[in-house]
């Protein structure tokens, strides 16, 4: 038997409603290519907006970058949803967007979170509730949107998130963060 090396994967979530020219999509695009560039698989939930400029900078770098979609097939992903049909490989769950986050979540790693708002929050909620030690929420610093409240409302919550919260505005510096915890699990 051959034995594997294990490949993490890190999601990036964040808003897909912010142009992937503004200044929290050119962070998310450093996110992405850092994740590339040290191994890791990109996830995402197939949107435009800071989560597709993530997607540009993993494949700048070579990465491998996988779509949860909330679409049941490309046809729908890209026409119903007019989402980016670039990824390497795009997951369709069929499961619209509340469903998807779960799955998205539930798929990786670590998730880091960078500018959003309800949706982004939604998928938040569960990596705070669903992820164990051995996983890692990071938290873009200086984000705009709900994310710059996330490891405040965390702090508020009744119990703890298993996962560690790690919080770093710098783009590159928060990857390397996230990286260590997840890769020495």
């Amino acid at each position: 038997m051959v034995e594997s090396q294990r490949v993490f994967k890190y999601a990036l979530l964040g808003s897909a409603s912010l142009s992937e020219d503004s200044r929290e999509a050119r962070r998310a695009y450093r996110i992405g290519r850092f994740v590339a560039e040290k191994g890791g698989v990109l996830l995402t939930g197939g949107c435009p907006g800071v989560p597709h400029a993530a997607v540009l900078g993993a494949r700048s770098a070579g990465g491998l970058t996988v779509a949860v979609s909330p679409a049941a097939n490309r046809e729908e992903h890209g026409e119903v949803y007019a989402y980016p049909l670039d990824s390497e490989v795009i997951v369709f769950t069929g499961m619209g967007t509340k469903g998807r986050n779960v799955v998205l979540v539930r798929s990786a790693d670590a998730c880091i979170f960078a500018a959003g708002s309800m949706g982004t929050l939604n998928e938040f909620t569960i990596a705070f509730g669903e992820l164990g030690e051995e996983c890692a929420i990071g938290i873009l610093g200086h984000a705009n949107g709900l994310t710059a409240e996330f490891a405040r409302l965390g702090s508020l919550a009744d119990r703890p998130s298993r996962a560690p919260i790690i919080e770093e505005a710098d783009p590159d510096l928060l990857v390397e963060m996230v990286f260590k915890h997840v890769q020495r699990q």
